[in-house]
């Protein structure tokens, strides 16, 4: 039968129905969403969102986007009266996109929306490394008031007999006799509302990397990159098509991701030039430099390219590296001071 949910008070030992309207009655589904983007733990668990109200030609306007701890994805669709067969439909049918999305557009959509790289929001969120992005490692989550029988035997159908990750939340709005409002949630498929770990694509290899700057032409520039792996410590990962990682710590313990190389060229530049990037405000918490200081130094480089959320820089020559990394290296041996102060 359809999912409810019933809300009483106890008022002096006494059972009492909470006054209740269905959440569409007191509140708009805009409403409702907005206390999820504040507070996604509501759904059950820890969720950083990623993207909002983002419109998919040919499917609709996704309400919400998130990732969990493991790096699975979690598209969120909210209801916000009676959800239909038709709405789980929909949801699929996100499901159908983001299945067949690439890493790196789910990459940009999240940097639009955060205003800074993901792997270091997901950092502070998680206090873990970002794992790779896989848009196959991705569940659904149906948010409404309530779930019609239909809805509710095709969630559970999908869920138990195929292990399709979907569950539908559901919040009932009361509100008790002293004028105080409260909301109450329920899950439809408890086991899966977990956080599941699934195995990731494996990490690009050292000759990976460097095969790739041989092909774009880079590798000597690269190598000079490479000598911050002697202060912060160096990661293979797949961002942005490839790219080395550089990783420091804070006064605090906490580990910032300092500067990359995007070996794979994935922002374009012409081939024998290479896109490096620097998140001046984690190389500040580590360095104890003022990150409006690393901005400007960076930008009387004259190797800037965008500086709005990461200082993206290209470099075309390794003596334009040598003139970074020398740089850097000052910056590195300020946070080896700071951190053991």
């Amino acid at each position: 039968m359809a999912t409810t949910i019933k809300v009483w008070e106890i008022a002096g030992g006494v059972l009492k129905p909470a006054v209740s309207d269905d959440l569409a009655m007191a509140h708009v589904e805009a409403e409702l969403e907005s206390w999820i983007t504040q507070n996604p733990e509501v759904l059950g668990a820890k969720i950083l969102l990623i993207d909002r109200q983002r419109e998919i030609a040919g499917v609709g306007r996704l309400d919400l986007l998130g990732i969990d701890e493991s790096g699975s994805l979690v598209i969120i669709e909210l209801k916000r009266d009676l959800t239909s067969r038709e709405a789980v439909a929909q949801a699929l049918d996100y499901a159908a996109w983001l299945d067949s999305e690439s890493a790196e557009t789910i990459a940009e959509f999240a940097q639009q929306f955060l205003k800074r790289p993901l792997a270091d929001a997901f950092l502070e969120t998680f206090q873990t490394e970002l794992p790779d992005l896989i848009c196959q490692n991705h569940r659904v989550l149906l948010v409404a008031a309530r779930l019609d029988a239909s809805a509710e035997r095709i969630i559970n159908y999908l869920a138990e007999r195929y292990g399709v990750e979907i569950n539908a939340v559901f919040f009932k709005y009361s509100k008790l006799s002293d004028g105080k409002e409260i909301l109450a949630r329920s899950i439809l498929v408890e086991d899966t509302i977990r956080t599941t770990s699934k195995p990731t694509r494996k990490h690009p290899s050292l000759d990976q990397l460097l095969s790739m700057a041989d092909e774009r032409m880079t590798r000597h520039v690269v190598e000079v990159c490479r000598e911050m792996r002697h202060a912060w410590r160096e990661t293979c990962r797949w961002t942005y098509g490839g790219s080395f990682r550089y990783w420091a710590d804070t006064p605090s313990g906490a580990e910032r991701m300092v500067f990359g190389v995007n070996v794979a060229g994935n922002a374009a530049p012409p081939r024998g030039e290479l896109g490096v990037w620097i998140p001046a405000k984690s190389l500040s918490e580590s360095s104890g430099v003022p990150e409006a200081e690393i901005r400007s130094v960076l930008t009387n480089t004259q190797l800037v390219r965008s500086m709005a959320y990461d200082c993206w820089l290209r470099l075309k020559s390794p003596e334009d590296a040598e003139k970074l990394i020398a740089q850097l290296q000052h910056w590195a041996s300020q946070a080896a001071k700071t951190v053991h102060a």
